[in-house]
C-alpha cells in the first residue's frame, strides 16, 4: 500500500496544474447533476415500494384518491350557512371541480339538495340552510356534524392519486388563492399533508444552505484555534468541491433528497475536513523536518495515505450497513455517505495535494526558508493551544490505569445499552418539522376544532361489499370497536351513511343499491369503489403518539375478524408512518453487529493480523452503549435520523482510531517502546485528529441552526457520539492498544510489530 501512494504522490508531483484544471471541469458538470435534484418529504420514503403496506395503500389511494386538503372557515351559524358563504364555497367548488389534480370536493352543500326542499323554499332564503344544518339546540344534525365542528365549516377536498410532492404544493397553493379570490373570512385555513410536504421542500433548501454556512463558519474556528499549520483554510474550497461532487452524482443518477438525506450535507462536509487535515498536517510536518516541497509530498502521502485511506475504508464499511435498514430513506443515506466518503478522500488525495504542492512549487528563499523550518518557529511563536502535548498526557494518564479505565468505560456502557429499549421513538411528520410552519399550524387549528388530530383508514375488499352480509359486518365492527377503545371519536363508512349500526334489521340488495344511488357522488366515490369491490373504514382518533396509533392499528386489524372472501388492511398516510416506528427500530441492533463485523472483516484483510483489526473496533462498540446512554438520560428521541447513528458511530469513530493507531504502529516499527510510542503517536496526531474531530463536529454543530426539530436533535445526539469517539479515541485506545502489544511481545519471539506496509 506504501509503494501505491508513492506513485500516487509521484503523479501528484508531476501534474499540479492538470490536476486543478480536470477539476474545474468536474465541478461544472457536478453543478448541472446537482440542479436535478428532487426533494420529497412525503411518507413513502420510509417504506419499501415492495412492502405489504406500501402496496395496500397504493391500492387505496387508486380507487379512493391521494393526499386530502380541508378548508376550515370560521364563523357564527349564521354566517356559516349565510348565502354568502354558500356562493364563495360554491365558486370554490366550480373551479375545483375542473381541475384534473382534484378527484372530490365534499362540503355542506353536497349534501344541501334544492330536490329535498318544500315545493317554493329555496338554499338562499334566510335561515332555510341553518334550520336544516343545525338541531333545535343549536347543534349540528347528525348528518352535517362532520362538516360543522364548533365554529367552524369544513370543506373536505381529496387529490388524485400519484401527484407529485410538487404538483401538490401547486393545487396546495392555489386552492389558498381561491379561498382568498372566493371572499371567505381571512381566518379561513388550508390544511393538509400536500401543503405541509410542500412547505418542507422549501424548507429543506433553506435549511440545507444555512447549516451549511453555519457549518463552515464553525470550521473556520476550529481549524484557527487547535489546526496551527499554513494555509490553514485551504481545506474549506476543496471539501465544497467534493460535497458539490456527492450530490451532482446523486442528482444525475436520480436520488431524491429526503428528511434524513439532507443531513448528508454537514455530515460529508466534516467527513471531507477529516481526510483534508490529515493530508496537510502530514505534509506540513514532512516539511518540518526539512524535505523540500517536491519530497515532501511525496513522503506525506507514502506514509499518511495508507493510514487515510484504512481510515476511509472502515468509514465506508461502516456507512453501507445502512443497507440492512428496512426505511428506503436509511439506505440512501448509507449510500449517499459512503460515496460521499469515496469521493471526498479522492478529491482531498488529488485537488489538496495538488493545491498544497503548487503553492509551494517555486517558492522563494524566504518562503523556502519558512516551509523548511517547523510552522511554529518559523513564525516565530509557538502555538496558542499545544493540542498535542495535552492529548498525550491525557493517555498517558489512561495507560497508567488502563484497568480501571477500560473497567469503567465497559460498565458505562452496559448501562447505556441496558436502556436503549427505553429511548422513545417519533416518526410523526408533525413532530419532526418546524412548529410554526404555516402548513402545520393550519393542520393544529383544524385538529382543535375537530376534536381528531388523526384518522386511520382501512381498505375492505371483497367480491361485493355492498352486499347486505358485507354490510352488516362492518356496521357491527365499527360499532364494537369505536365502543371499546376511547380513542377513538368518529367513525365514517358506508354502513354509517346508511345509518345500518341504527337499523333494526338487514335491509335487502334493492334498498341498499337505491340507498346508495341517493348519496351524491363526490361522497360516494370516498367510501366504496365503482366496482363495489372496495370500501373505505374511517377511525377518526384523538390526538395520540404515532407509536400508540400503530399500537391501535394492529389492535384493530388483529380484532376485525373478517368473514370468509373479505380482507380488511390498514391503509393511508399515518398507517405508513406508522409502519416506519417499528421499521426503524426493528434492525437497529443488526445494523451495529453488522457494521463493527463489517469493520472488523475489511481490517483483517488489510492488516492480517485479527490484533490490528480488533483493537480500533471495541472501543466503538463501547461509544455505541455510551450513546445509548446519554440520549436516555437527556431525553433525546430517535427519529429517521438518530436511529442511523449506530453506523455513524462506527464509521466515524473507527476512522479516528485507525489513524492514531497507524500512526502508533508506524513508531514501533521504527523500535520506540511501546509506551513511548504511544506518547509520541498521540502528541504528533493528536492535533490532526483533534483538529478532525471538532470539524466533524462544526459540521454535526452546525444542524443544531436547523429550524427542524428532528434535524436539530440529530445535530445533537451526533456532536455528543463524535465527541464520545475522541474520549475513547484518546483514553481507550492506548492502554487497549499497549495491552494487546504487550501478549503479543510475550506470547513470540518475534519482532512485535513492523512498519506499515
Amino acid at each position: 500500500m506504501r509503494a501505491l501512494f508513492t506513485r500516487l504522490g509521484r503523479f501528484v508531483e508531476a501534474r499540479p496544474g492538470s490536476i486543478l484544471a480536470a477539476t474545474i471541469v468536474l465541478v461544472i458538470l457536478a453543478a448541472a447533476g446537482a440542479s436535478q435534484t428532487h426533494i420529497v418529504t412525503t411518507q413513502e420514503v420510509f417504506v419499501d415500494r415492495d412492502s405489504s403496506t406500501y402496496l395496500n395503500n397504493t391500492a387505496y389511494e387508486k380507487a379512493f384518491g391521494g393526499q386530502s386538503l380541508v378548508v376550515m372557515i370560521p364563523g357564527t351559524q349564521a354566517e356559516l350557512t349565510s348565502g354568502k358563504t354558500l356562493q364563495a364555497i360554491s365558486a370554490l367548488t366550480a373551479d375545483l371541480g375542473h381541475d384534473a389534480r382534484v378527484k372530490s370536493v365534499v362540503s355542506a352543500l353536497t349534501l344541501l339538495s334544492a330536490g329535498t326542499l318544500p315545493e317554493g323554499v329555496t338554499l338562499d332564503q334566510p335561515g332555510v340552510v341553518a334550520s336544516i344544518v343545525y338541531a333545535a339546540d343549536g347543534t349540528p344534525k347528525a348528518t352535517f356534524a362532520r362538516l360543522f365542528p364548533t365554529g367552524n365549516e369544513l370543506v373536505q377536498i381529496t387529490l388524485v392519486a400519484g401527484l407529485s410532492v410538487d404538483d401538490q404544493g401547486v393545487i396546495s397553493r392555489h386552492i389558498q388563492d381561491q379561498v382568498k379570490a372566493a371572499g371567505l373570512p381571512d381566518a379561513t385555513v388550508v390544511a393538509g399533508y400536500p401543503r405541509l410536504a410542500s412547505e418542507m421542500t422549501s424548507s429543506i433548501m433553506r435549511d440545507m444552505a444555512v447549516t451549511g454556512l453555519v457549518a463552515i463558519l464553525l470550521m473556520v474556528v476550529v481549524l484557527y484555534v487547535v489546526f496551527p499549520v499554513r494555509r490553514r483554510l485551504m481545506a474549506l474550497p476543496v471539501v465544497v468541491v467534493g460535497v458539490l461532487f456527492t450530490f451532482g452524482i446523486t442528482g444525475a443518477l436520480g436520488v431524491s433528497l429526503t428528511l434524513v438525506t439532507m443531513a448528508g450535507l454537514p455530515v460529508l462536509m466534516g467527513l471531507g475536513m477529516d481526510f483534508a487535515i490529515q493530508f496537510h498536517n502530514r505534509y506540513e510536518e514532512e516539511l518540518a523536518r526539512g524535505d523540500t516541497p517536491a519530497a515532501g509530498l511525496i513522503d506525506a502521502l507514502t506514509h499518511i495515505g495508507p493510514a487515510v485511506g484504512t481510515a476511509v475504508l472502515a468509514t465506508i464499511l461502516g456507512f453501507i450497513t445502512l443497507s440492512l435498514s428496512a426505511v428506503p430513506a436509511v439506505r440512501d443515506f448509507g449510500a449517499l455517505l459512503a460515496l460521499g466518503v469515496a469521493i471526498l478522500f479522492v478529491v482531498a488525495l488529488f485537488a489538496l495535494n495538488a493545491m498544497l504542492y503548487r503553492f509551494d512549487k517555486a517558492p522563494s528563499d524566504a518562503e523556502l526558508a519558512a516551509v523548511t523550518e517547523p510552522f511554529a518557529a518559523a513564525h516565530g511563536r509557538k502555538p496558542r493551544l499545544d493540542v498535542g502535548r495535552y492529548l498525550a498526557a491525557l493517555a498517558s494518564f489512561s495507560v497508567k490505569r488502563g484497568p480501571i479505565v477500560v473497567a469503567l468505560a465497559t460498565l458505562l456502557a452496559v448501562g447505556g445499552l441496558a436502556v436503549d429499549h427505553l429511548i422513545p421513538v417519533q416518526t410523526d411528520i408533525q413532530k419532526l418539522v418546524p412548529a410554526d410552519a404555516p402548513g402545520l399550524v393550519a393542520m393544529n387549528q383544524v385538529a382543535k376544532a375537530t376534536g381528531s388530530s388523526t384518522s386511520v383508514q382501512f381498505l375492505v375488499s371483497a367480491p361485493d361489499v355492498t352486499s347486505p352480509a358485507v354490510l352488516g359486518w362492518i356496521a357491527q365492527y365499527e360499532t364494537r370497536e369505536a365502543k371499546a377503545h376511547s380513542e377513538i371519536v368518529g367513525v365514517t363508512s358506508l354502513p354509517a351513511m346508511l345509518s345500518l349500526a341504527s337499523s333494526g334489521s338487514a335491509p335487502t340488495p334493492a334498498a341498499i343499491s337505491a340507498a346508495i344511488s341517493q348519496i351524491p357522488a363526490s361522497i360516494r366515490t370516498g367510501l366504496i369503489s365503482d366496482d363495489h369491490k372496495s370500501a373505505v373504514l374511517t377511525f377518526d382518533v384523538k390526538e395520540m403518539s404515532i407509536s400508540q396509533v400503530a399500537d391501535l392499528i394492529k389492535t384493530l386489524e388483529d380484532e376485525a375478524n373478517a368473514p370468509a372472501g373479505v380482507s380488511l388492511v390498514p391503509a393511508g398516510t399515518v398507517n405508513l408512518a406508522a409502519c416506519v416506528v417499528g421499521s426503524m427500530t426493528d434492525k437497529r441492533l443488526e445494523i451495529a453487529l453488522a457494521g463493527f463485523l463489517a469493520v472488523f472483516l475489511g481490517l483483517l484483510i488489510v492488516y492480517r493480523s485479527w490484533r490490528r483489526a480488533i483493537t480500533p473496533v471495541l472501543p466503538i462498540i463501547l461509544v455505541t452503549g455510551w450513546s445509548s446512554g446519554a440520549m436516555w438520560l437527556l431525553g433525546l428521541e430517535l427519529n429517521p435520523l438518530t436511529a442511523v447513528m449506530s453506523a455513524l458511530i462506527v464509521g466515524v469513530g473507527t476512522e479516528f482510531a485507525v489513524l492514531l493507531l497507524e500512526r502508533f504502529w508506524e513508531e514501533l516499527g521504527r523500535g520506540v517502546d511501546p509506551a513511548e510510542a504511544m506518547t509520541q503517536a498521540v502528541s504528533r496526531i493528536g492535533r490532526a485528529i483533534a483538529a478532525s474531530g471538532l470539524t466533524v463536529v462544526a459540521g454535526f454543530a452546525a444542524l443544531l441552526a436547523s429550524s427542524f426539530p428532528a434535524m436539530r436533535e440529530f445535530g445533537a445526539v451526533t456532536v455528543i457520539d463524535v465527541l464520545l469517539a475522541l474520549v475513547a479515541t484518546i483514553v481507550v485506545v492506548p492502554p487497549l492498544a499497549l495491552w494487546l502489544v504487550r501478549r503479543r511481545a510475550a506470547g513470540a519471539p518475534r519482532p512485535v510489530l513492523r512498519a506499515v506496509s
